[in-house]
């Protein structure tokens, strides 16, 4: 009996001085949440999604949102399938009338003053989007008649030089009639293909192919298909471009497509072109006048 009361004693005391102690614990617990280092809290997966649902903060967003969709919209609608033809210049060599490297030279400082690119077709081949991002801004420069199997003419390779000081490349128009290629032409036009120059089929003999489709439209084919081939073997480069001879247009053009030409140059006409075709027609302005004179008439042609 004495033992049971004893047991009975210890317990009850015990139970007292858990209970002082439980308060003081508490209170050094609660010393230790105030002075330790406040935690980030992190919402919960479930917790972010219901707050990206929000819908004032939604609608926050929304103007921002909206802003960066119409600027895209806006960019998009530049990229219209009808693309204004980039201003072209048709130069032949000089002759006893007319001084093309002197006419170059002035053209060239109206070009730098309004700070135009001048670029090849081949260079819209590969970016297609310049000549609606870049309207009125863009050049191009070509020149006739440099035959495959003669010297280059030396007023033509003064106006090389004027173009490549410049920073300018061309389109050179090639005629490749007879099975001869003379070495420094091949030489010239390689270097000049090498950077950055296009070289152009001008066809075998020069021939209006307007006046040669009446006779037989196959012919058509094989004088195209001739040059490029020729150009292709001499050179190492396979021409896209066609410079019609006498700048006449054929009335089917599917004999030039099976060449592989791209683009058609002639002279009137083309100031638009629809840039969704694989193959197209474009016009190009001859000197009128003084270097002045053809600059203002070729702006209002190609950007009025």
């Amino acid at each position: 009996m004495k033992h049971t009361q004893a047991v009975l004693t210890f317990l009850i005391s015990g139970i007292f001085i858990l209970s002082g102690c439980g308060g003081r614990t508490t209170q050094v617990i609660r010393q230790n949440t105030v002075t330790s280092t406040p935690r980030l809290s992190i919402p919960s997966a479930t917790a972010f999604a219901e707050l990206t649902a929000t819908p004032s903060l939604t609608a926050s967003l929304m103007p921002s949102l909206t802003a960066t969709l119409t600027a895209t919209a806006s960019v998009t609608a530049t990229l219209q399938a009808r693309r204004r033809t980039p201003s072209t210049l048709m130069l032949h060599r000089s002759n006893t009338t007319f001084d093309s490297v002197q006419f170059l030279k002035d053209f060239i400082g109206l070009l730098q003053q309004n700070k135009v690119q001048v670029i090849t077709y081949s260079q819209i081949t590969k970016h297609p989007e310049m000549t609606a991002t870049q309207q009125g801004k863009l050049f191009i420069i070509s020149i006739d008649d440099i035959y495959l199997r003669y010297p280059i003419d030396p007023s033509v390779l003064e106006m090389i030089g004027l173009l490549r000081q410049a920073g300018y490349p061309a389109v050179l128009a090639v005629i490749t009639e007879g099975n001869y290629a003379y070495p420094e032409t091949v030489s010239t036009l390689k270097e000049l293909s090498n950077a950055g120059w296009e070289i152009a089929s001008h066809t075998d003999t020069h021939r209006n192919l307007g006046v040669m489709e009446k006779t037989a439209p196959r012919y058509v084919y094989t004088e195209v298909e001739t040059s490029v081939d020729k150009i292709d073997n001499a050179i190492g480069v396979r021409p896209v471009t066609l410079v019609l001879p006498e700048g006449q247009m054929v009335n089917d053009p599917r004999f030039i497509q099976r060449a592989g030409i791209l683009w058609i140059v002639g002279i009137n006409g083309g100031d638009t072109y629809d840039s969704t075709r694989k193959m197209v027609y474009l016009g190009r302005e001859g000197p009128d006048g003084d270097a002045a004179e053809t600059f203002r008439v070729m702006m209002g042609r190609f950007n009025p």
